[in-house]
């Protein structure tokens, strides 16, 4: 392979998808996204001939035994190799990698104590305090998860994508659901946040990942990243290489 240490892959591996993203002198240059499903799919040849180093943040460990084998010298995250971030919970090894390398990005962003938000196939709330204490979290199911719920668990209520329902009341099926989940989710959302700074004035408010763009709008947060769980496993990964 022979390739820089400024030269390397990055992996998210969640439960329904992966992201993928190449990094050239610590700048990211390329991203996509990748079925979980589809996960032998996700590096090429021409990227094994290319790059010597993968980094991943994984939360479906049984296919990591299939990028350890690729060829790469590959790192895991793991609670007990982040450098900005001390776990405080009772079992560590609890945590997903995902919230994680979010909470290391949002220490980085900010370092301020920080709740953090996340929606993908879960919704999760993350709490690490001024100096970078990871103190614990709440986790709830996604939105497309309590859309697929409640199609399969009735006979006459059909799947609704996720839109923005902006709507005080249904007129129509479609619209109940649809309305229902959004604002539900958006009150639910904004109740925590409520809750959190009320009880820590200090507090910043930091959104992560697709699903939490589309309530941007609607919720009140303090800094918005798409990328920061990817920004978090850059973080990671240049610990690692300017060991």
């Amino acid at each position: 392979m022979g390739c820089l240490l400024n030269q390397y892959i990055l992996l998210d591996i969640g439960n329904t998808n992966i992201k993928y993203a190449e990094v050239f002198d610590g700048q990211i240059i390329l991203q996509k996204f990748i079925h979980t499903n589809e996960y032998r799919d996700v590096i090429s040849n021409e990227v094994l001939s290319k790059y010597e180093y993968l980094f991943i943040s994984s939360v479906v460990p049984e296919i990591d035994e299939y990028f350890k084998n690729l060829g790469f010298n590959t790192y895991f995250v793991s609670h007990d190799n982040i450098t900005n971030i001390d776990v405080k919970i009772p079992n560590p090894k609890e945590l997903g990698s995902d919230l994680i390398v979010n909470a290391s990005a949002a220490r980085a962003l900010t370092n301020s104590r920080n709740l953090i938000i996340d929606l993908g196939t879960a919704l999760t709330f993350c709490h690490v305090d001024e100096i970078g204490n990871y103190l614990g979290c709440l986790i709830f199911p996604g939105n497309k998860i309590a859309s697929e719920s409640l199609s399969s668990n009735t006979s006459q209520l059909s799947y609704v994508e996720m839109n923005q329902y902006d709507l005080l009341i249904g007129t129509n099926t479609e619209e109940a659901i649809g309305a229902g989940l959004f604002k539900g989710y958006v009150h639910l959302i904004n109740g925590f946040i409520e809750e959190f700074k009320n009880n820590y004035k200090d507090i910043n408010v930091v959104g992560s990942g697709k699903g939490i763009k589309q309530f941007q709008d609607y919720i009140n947060l303090d800094f918005y990243d798409e990328d920061l769980t990817i920004k978090g496993l850059n973080l990671f990964a240049q610990s690692i290489l300017n060991k």
